[in-house]
């Protein structure tokens, strides 16, 4: 049985967990290693049956045009994010200020951003 390590230095795994997130292929490295001892796949298929039980892309989520007439449509998401809420994700989705007054360097309240 390969070790879990070993499986997740493998090379071929490297673009699945950059895409996907260390935590969603050592899920697939622990299903592909049951199947191992269970008796159902060979021990040198690990890395192979985890590549396969991994989803090609992040999302199936797609952009797409809502040409409906309806503004809130179910099955086409929902209302578009204005520039401000984007550009708050945006901030969000990498290292910023929580709870630091940032002119003083001191703690700030909770909730002050």
């Amino acid at each position: 049985m390969p070790r879990t390590d070993a499986v997740l230095a493998d090379p071929r795994l490297a673009d699945a967990t950059a895409r996907l997130g260390r935590e969603r292929v050592k899920s697939a490295v622990a299903a592909a290693q049951q199947a191992v001892r269970e008796g159902a796949l060979a021990p040198s298929d690990v890395v192979a049956a985890t590549l396969d039980a991994l989803p090609a892309t992040a999302t199936t989520l797609r952009p797409v045009l809502n040409a409906t007439g309806v503004l809130l449509h179910t099955n086409l998401g929902r209302a578009p994010l204005s520039d401000a809420a984007r550009a708050a994700l945006d901030v969000a989705t990498g290292t910023c200020d929580v709870e630091l007054d940032l002119s003083t360097g001191e703690r700030g309240a909770r909730g002050a951003g």
